[in-house]
């Protein structure tokens, strides 16, 4: 027997205490990742260092390009964990999730160069440290946006790479799904919406502090009035507390836990909808006259998210008590990538598309077979 196929059947005893190594799409995949990464900052550092260098006091619109560039940065470290989350927990849900958040990405690098512009443009014809104006010909804007249009183009392309390599993991992962929960269509659903739900929760996380974050920075911190300032510093770890606990109550099962965990997201919902509307209403747009994009796109992408969240929050609700908890918690069906795991045997990126291929060919009619 050819030794991909004894490793695959789980016959071969030597590479079962191998550890699950990452296979090649992976790799590519993280690859990318990493590299779109790696561009961003260099253009971000860049784009920062001449605004700061060349506008040492930042009055009015100027002070808001660092906020725009460092809520940036923050998205791509965020990016790449997501992404290596995802790959680790072999969860096809996150990567097309992260799909979804790269083009939220791609329109604000979008946005950002009519930003910068708008926050350049206020100063006018002055000069701008090394450069006679900044904006205008011969001025610091035209540097500025040489170097921010080639971000969406990054962004672009490694979009496009990420679609097409999702496709190949979708049929990779299945096997690792059916290691986990089985050949029921149910178990398979089950698991699916529990996977959508972690999934949207980190996606929660990050929206979640990026706009308390730059709401802080950019608005609060600004005011006469503290009453938003200690909202927006209450609603933060709120955030990240209420993230976690909710995994832990979803992964667990805890139902009383859940039903708070969903009371909190009506709140949270509640209060993002109060602050994209304070954005556009007469007493307080005032606040957001030179932030007012940047904080509507962000508080937009997060009542999304949490209406998605609080959705797949009560499916899984439902789900308690059907086995999904006992199958996350043995030891012996682990998922996850680069964990240690003598039961599950190593398979190349050969046996594991075999294996992945076998899986999609189940039948309804083929799920009811009980192997003993």
């Amino acid at each position: 027997m050819d030794p991909e196929q004894r490793s695959a059947d789980g016959h071969g005893r030597g590479p079962e205490k191998k550890r699950a190594l990452a296979s090649t799409t992976e790799k590519l995949y993280m690859a990318i990742a990493g590299a779109e990464c790696l561009i961003v900052f260099a253009i971000a550092f860049t784009v920062f260092g001449l605004v700061e260098a060349n506008i040492p006091v930042a009055r009015g619109k100027e002070k808001t390009v660092p906020v725009y560039l460092a809520v940036f940065i923050m998205a791509q470290i965020f990016s790449v964990l997501y992404i290596w989350d995802a790959l680790r927990q072999r969860n096809v849900v996150q990567l097309l999730l992260h799909l979804w958040f790269q083009l939220c990405i791609l329109a604000y690098s979008i946005l950002q160069i009519p930003q910068t512009y708008n926050a350049l443009n206020e100063i006018g014809n002055q000069q701008c440290g090394n450069y006679p104006r900044c904006e205008g010909p011969d001025s610091l804007y035209n540097v500025v946006r040489s170097l921010l249009i080639v971000t969406p183009i990054v962004l672009g392309l490694a979009t496009i790479a990420f679609a097409f390599l999702c496709r190949k993991l979708y049929r990779q992962f299945g096997w690792a799904e059916f290691h986990l929960v089985g050949a029921s269509p149910e178990m398979k659903r089950m698991h699916r919406e529990y996977q959508t739900l972690m999934s949207l929760l980190k996606l929660l996380l990050y929206f979640g502090m990026a706009f308390c974050l730059a709401y802080l920075i950019l608005v609060a911190s600004w005011t006469i009035d503290k009453t938003e300032l200690v909202l927006a510093c209450v609603a933060l770890p709120l955030v990240v507390l209420g993230v976690f606990v909710t995994g832990i109550a979803a992964r667990r099962e805890i139902k009383w836990l859940m039903v708070s965990m969903l009371v909190l997201m009506v709140v949270g919902l509640a209060y993002f909808i109060y602050k994209l509307a304070s954005m556009f209403l007469p007493a307080t747009s005032w606040l957001y006259i030179n932030t007012r994009v940047t904080m509507a796109i962000f508080s937009a992408f997060a009542i999304i998210i949490l209406i998605v969240t609080f959705v797949f929050g009560c499916i899984c609700l439902t789900n308690f008590g059907q086995g999904l908890a006992q199958a996350h918690q043995n030891p012996e069906k682990t998922t996850t990538l680069w964990q240690p795991n003598t039961k599950v045997p190593f398979t190349s990126d050969k046996a594991r598309e075999a294996n992945s291929q076998a899986y999609a060919q189940v039948t309804p009619e083929q799920d009811r077979m009980v192997i003993e």
